[in-house]
């Protein structure tokens, strides 16, 4: 339980990782940084411009990948979190705004859609994870594995 909440004040200590989709029309995979929020269940909140490639991406391949990262001092310390899941656009407006909330002051781009009123030129979407993988590099070296959390 103890390795659980660490992994959730990790992420909550974070705000930008890379996101895999799969692109169906050229049959490759596609990465981007993308800033998130995260609530106390693990589900993750992002938001792009509608209709973009990540988007059309999104919703023909919801299963994706994203990847949070901290390189630390010493090396041994630093850490990566992958988490694989499922996608899905947020519709209604009250889960919108949760959202929306939730990237404030996390996702310089939600700041400046709030302030200069352009929300509604976003999508809102929600990763729920199904796997979580917890790594520290200096543990994997020791042969120790890594925290698993499967939702």
């Amino acid at each position: 339980m103890r390795k659980i909440k660490e992994v959730l004040i990790v992420l909550q200590k974070n705000t930008v990782g890379i996101l895999a989709t799969f692109d169906n029309q050229s049959n490759k995979i596609k990465q981007r940084i993308m800033y998130y929020g995260i609530d106390s269940k693990f589900n993750f909140y992002f938001m792009s411009l509608k209709n973009s490639p990540k988007m059309n991406q999104m919703l023909s391949s919801p299963e994706v990948s994203f990847m949070v990262y901290g390189l630390e001092d010493p090396y041994d310390n630093t850490w990566e979190i992958e988490i694989e899941g499922r996608v899905r656009i947020i519709e209604e407006l009250k889960e919108q705004e949760t959202v929306v909330k939730n990237l404030k002051d996390r996702n310089p781009f939600a700041n400046v859609a709030i302030e200069s009123n352009i929300i509604n030129q976003f999508n809102f979407i929600l990763l729920v994870p199904k796997v979580i993988k917890y790594s520290i590099y200096g543990e994997i070296l020791k042969g120790n594995s890594p925290v698993i959390i499967n939702l």
